[in-house]
């Protein structure tokens, strides 16, 4: 028996982006209400896509997905979560990222906004090819022209199992409540959901190294085919000379892994590092950490002619 797989959509009347987008996704395509505990659901008529919109914030809404598949009874393959971006810059920004907390005071913490420290969320292998259709949609469209279409590096809850993204617009109220930058992720969400998954067997790239917009990874992942899993910028990383960030940064390094291997366990784990955030010991460290994990460091320059 085939058994088909579902998008989830998710969507929060606590924020005000998020309202935006989920009004943007419903003008873009065909819906039909169901009931569900859990909030207001809307099932495609076209494409395998629940969406649902809940009343708390997202970012605490541990264990949704799984939630969501027992009261409709309907197995989910990733979930793409539609939210504000917040930067104290302000600067107008469209993103996606993988969520989980790999910074923190004591492992196991909750952290400030959702997510557990030290807990990674399997990321959804999706997000390298929204990050690509954003960034040609920038390339045409002129309003997009003073915005940041980028990555963010892991970061925020709420906790999953699922293969899980955010999909952001920001980073101010004027954007947050633009419906049209909204219909644009709308245009891409319904297009990217429309074609076929990534290829389970298809390898995916740990980014490890560089600022929270993860502007190293952004460019090979836009010049290559590569699809992308988690990324722990620098701020994340160890100190080489003190035992406890070491001890904490092998938990988060161990958890990005395993949660990668766990929703795509055919697929091989690769690392890319933004060599020039880092200096030797810590480049030395991390690359021999990774080979305990049998993770294998490539290089840029391979990542663009590789397929």
């Amino acid at each position: 028996m085939t058994i088909l797989m579902t998008t989830l959509i998710l969507a929060s009347k606590a924020d005000s982006a998020s309202l935006t987008l989920h009004q943007a996704v419903i003008e873009a395509h065909r819906w039909e209400s169901a009931p569900s505990p859990l909030g207001e659901l809307l099932i495609s008529t076209e494409i395998d896509a629940h969406m649902l919109l809940i009343n708390e914030i997202h970012v605490r809404s541990d264990n949704i997905g799984e939630m969501h598949m027992e009261a409709s009874n309907k197995n989910i393959d990733d979930i793409i979560v539609l939210s504000k971006h917040v930067s104290n810059s302000e600067v107008p920004a469209m993103t996606v990222h993988p969520i989980g907390v790999p910074t923190g005071q004591e492992m196991g913490e909750e952290g400030r906004s959702g997510g557990v420290y030290g807990t990674l969320v399997p990321p959804n292998p999706r997000m390298a090819s929204f990050l690509r259709a954003i960034v040609r949609k920038g390339a045409l469209e002129s309003n997009l022209s003073k915005f940041d279409l980028t990555l963010e590096a892991t970061h925020h809850g709420p906790v999953m199992s699922l293969p899980t993204m955010y999909l952001e617009i920001g980073s101010s109220d004027k954007e947050w409540t633009d419906s049209n930058l909204a219909s644009i992720w709308a245009e891409i969400i319904i297009e990217n959901l429309s074609n076929k998954a990534p290829d389970p067997n298809k390898r995916w790239m740990l980014c490890i190294g560089g600022g929270h917009y993860a502007p190293r990874h952004r460019d090979i992942l836009i010049r290559s085919n590569e699809l992308v899993g988690h990324i722990l910028p620098s701020y994340s990383l160890p100190d080489v000379d003190e035992e406890a960030t070491l001890h904490n940064f092998e938990k988060v390094l161990r958890a990005a892994i395993l949660s990668m291997r766990a929703v795509r366990p055919k697929a091989q784990v690769i690392a890319h590092l933004d060599r020039k955030s880092m200096n030797s010991n810590l480049r030395r460290y991390i690359t021999a950490k990774l080979g305990t994990f049998d993770v294998d460091v490539v290089r840029g320059k391979q990542l663009l002619t590789i397929e």
